[in-house]
């Protein structure tokens, strides 16, 4: 394989503004988020509110070994099939402090796909890793024309000034009244991901039948929707259950459990849906696959174009070998 850096056009994905929303509630300050991992996954794993967790949540290793990245881990599986240091799914990578840039480049990752759209790497480029051989850009988003299918511009700009003031019940209505209905517009997008995006995730699995690209990591801006979904392709091609597609998809939520104590606990119920991973969410990924094309192995092998053989090489390469 020919490596080399590129970056390819992408297109404006939902989680972009929800991430600003993010940045806005952190910058009011609504309480500390920063604990030692095992006191957050105690926490997480205990949890009064409404949050969905993974199974056997205490059994899950949590560790956070890069600073500035919060949802940074290892694909993995309850039974350890998948070699280490081989894999990482993460969010993105801007603006990384030196420190975290050196672990990086200790992992040896050797390429990085990036599940952004094209102003995301605009605005927020990732940090030059040097080990990094081979850049690929493999947008998962939606035109900035349809961003009206999100939410309207105009709805937005209001959400701003009423967030910093707290006005939570005020957004609620806000939403209510122009029938925003964030649940369901989340369910579209991830359905979405599934029907929309053939050639990228294509592309993305084809990646893994080559040993030359690992170790590799993939990302979308917080690790959770896009780089959620091409986990679960993933898995599903490894010949993992759904059941443990949902185990490392609610894993999120206990990596990031600190700021979803501050959105899920304080903020608006209406924004809820785009706080923390739901299993509704990926569930209707999953489910219109089987919808639209039978089963998940149709799906890989006639619209993604993944043979048989394409399989076995990506189980060499991520299998622990018996």
């Amino acid at each position: 394989m020919v490596k080399g850096r590129r970056i390819s056009n992408l297109s404006f994905p939902e989680h972009y503004f929800m991430r600003a929303i993010s940045s806005l509630a952190l910058a009011l300050a609504l309480g500390p988020l920063a604990a030692d991992d095992a006191t957050a996954q105690s926490n997480a794993c205990n949890t009064q509110l409404d949050v969905n967790l993974p199974a056997q949540c205490d059994e899950l290793e949590v560790s956070h070994p890069i600073e500035g990245l919060e949802n940074f881990r290892q694909l993995t599986t309850p039974d350890g099939g998948i070699k280490p240091g081989i894999l990482f799914r993460s969010d993105q990578l801007d603006e990384l402090p030196d420190a975290a840039i050196a672990e990086l480049n200790e992992i040896g990752i050797e390429t990085i796909v990036d599940l952004r759209s094209h102003d995301e790497l605009e605005t927020h480029p990732n940090s030059r890793i040097d080990s990094v051989d081979f850049d690929v850009n493999l947008p998962i988003g939606s035109d900035p024309a349809d961003i009206a299918k999100i939410m309207p511009i105009e709805i937005a700009s209001q959400i701003r000034p009423m967030w910093f003031e707290g006005k939570f019940h005020e957004i609620d209505e806000l939403l209510e009244e122009h029938d925003v209905n964030l649940r369901q517009i989340r369910i579209d997008r991830y359905q979405d991901f599934a029907t929309k995006f053939d050639p990228q995730v294509s592309r993305f699995l084809h990646l893994l039948t080559d040993d030359n690209n690992f170790p590799l990591l993939f990302h979308c801006a917080g690790g959770k929707d896009r780089t959620g979904f091409m986990a679960a392709v993933t898995l599903l091609t490894l010949g993992y259950s759904e059941e443990d597609v949902m185990r490392d998809y609610l894993t999120t939520n206990v990596y990031t459990y600190g700021e979803l104590e501050q959105m899920v606990g304080k903020g608006p119920k209406s924004l809820r849906p785009a706080f923390g991973a739901h299993p509704e969410q990926i569930e209707a990924s999953l489910q219109i696959i089987k919808d639209k094309y039978g089963s998940f192995e149709n799906y890989r092998r006639d619209v993604l174009g993944i043979s048989d053989e394409d399989v076995e090489a990506i189980k060499q390469n991520l299998l622990v070998q018996d």
